[in-house]
Order: C-alpha cells, then structure tokens, then sequence
C-alpha cells in the first residue's frame, strides 16, 4: 500500500488513527495490514486533496466525509421511487455542496491573500533592483 500511493507506512498508520482509511485485515502479529483497492484509491485521493487544497488532515477529512455523504445520497436517490424522498435527498445534496463551496471559497479567499502578499512583495524586489540598477549607471 505504502509503495502504490507514495505514502510511509507511518503516514498510514496514522491515517487509520484518524479514521481516514481501515485495513481489511491484519497479520497475527498486527504489523502487517491489508488494503482493498477502494483504501488505496482513498490513500490516493487524500493525497490529491492535500497537494490541491493545501489543507491540514482535518478539511481533508471533512472533505471525504463530505464525498461519502453525497457517495450515499446519489445511491438514496436512485433506489428512491418516491418523488418527495428524492426531492428531500437532493435538498441535502445542496447543503452538503454548499459546504464544500464554502470551504473551497475560504481556501480561495486565503490563496488570494497570499497571492496579493507576494505580488506586493515582487514589485517592492523590482522597484528596488530598478533603483540599485539606476545607482550603478550613476557611478560609471
């Protein structure tokens, strides 16, 4: 598992301790686990959230419990041949993207921030090399 998602068995184990993923079984000895191929492609999907969210285990955590409620929603929807029951699923699939629009939007909102921080922080570094540029022409 560790080889197939580029991730240390440590991370894994921990991981587990947060209730990301679960080994569908263990060796006697409790040092070997086992995965399915749905915890790798989890593993993996954990790891994408992390490098395009930038975010700490806890929004990603909040973002795959978010997944696996609309992953169960979608399936409510399709066994439902009630017209209210699917109207009532579909109100809480709004609410769950709402939330994931509103985390998304905070991660914008801070990536936005920085953004402005360092585009600021380019101009003051041009600015000043334009000046040193200028001194130096003075001096020849």
């Amino acid at each position: 598992m560790a080889t197939l998602t580029g991730v240390t068995t440590r991370t894994l184990r921990y991981y587990e301790e947060l209730g990301l993923i679960a080994p569908c079984s263990r060796t006697s000895s409790a040092q070997e686990r086992r995965y399915t191929e749905e915890a790798v492609t989890r593993v993996r999907r954990i790891r994408e959230l992390q490098e395009v969210l930038g975010s700490g285990l806890s929004e990603i955590r909040e973002a795959l419990l978010a997944e696996d409620r609309m992953d169960h929603l979608r399936q409510a929807y399709r066994r439902s041949t009630s017209v209210a029951k699917q109207a009532e699923v579909l109100r809480e699939a709004v609410e769950v993207a709402d939330r994931q629009l509103a985390q998304v939007g905070r991660r914008q909102e801070r990536l936005g921030q920085l953004r402005l921080e360092l585009e600021e922080r380019r101009s003051r570094h041009l600015q000043k090399l334009a000046e040193l540029e200028q001194k130096a022409e003075e001096t020849r």
